[in-house]
């Protein structure tokens, strides 16, 4: 993986946390957060990526068809197809990787297939960061937008998305599989609804 100068370094960006009430009026409490270094990955960071996706595979066997339960639970043969696909950005705190998102050209948007952080990583911010990579990415390349899918179920990411701004555009499985002629068809999981986000 190509690092930046930065390696090793820690740099921080104030988030808000939470609004408390200060005489009658919100005070917004703040903490330090790090700021991911994200670089495109390297066949080789395809190994790290896998671990990353499976660090969380089992919160979505309860709820996941089990054809689609692969492209969470990933092995080995996953990283040599997808890499060759999707364009993936590995993102770093303080030199270890902690998350991954991928993107792809679907006509005038970007499709984030994949954008997953460690399990143990969770809640600290940096899923909004790989989102703001992504979007940043379609941003430069002229696209209009960003699009994903999630499962209802999903509500950690779903709640992750609408924060960011996502909306939901297509619920039934036909709806999601007719986006931009078929487009989505082979990225398509059972009952996973289509949203997106508009520059």
């Amino acid at each position: 993986m190509r690092l930046s100068p930065l390696e090793g370094r820690v740099m921080y960006d104030p988030i808000e946390l939470g609004e408390a009430v200060v005489g009658g009026l919100p005070a917004r409490k703040s903490l330090d957060r790090l700021i991911l270094n994200i670089q495109p990955a390297e066949r080789s960071d395809m190994r790290i990526a896998a671990s990353i996706l499976r660090s969380s595979a089992e919160w979505y066997r309860p709820f996941l068809h089990e054809k689609d339960m692969s492209q969470h639970d990933v092995d080995e043969s996953w990283g040599d197809f997808e890499f060759n696909r999707r364009q993936f950005f590995i993102g770093c705190a303080e030199g270890k990787p902690v998350g991954v998102v991928s993107t792809q050209s679907a006509h005038d948007m970007i499709y984030i297939g994949y954008l997953y952080v460690f399990a143990h990583e969770v809640g600290k911010g940096y899923g909004q960061q790989l989102l703001n990579h992504a979007r940043d990415q379609g941003w430069e390349q002229g696209k209009r937008g960003l699009v994903l899918i999630a499962h209802p179920q999903a509500s950690w990411a779903i709640r992750a998305y609408q924060r960011f701004g996502f909306e939901l555009i297509a619920k039934e499985r036909e709806d999601v599989l007719s986006w931009r002629k078929g487009w989505m068809e082979p990225y398509y999981e059972e009952g996973f609804h289509l949203y997106q986000y508009l520059f």
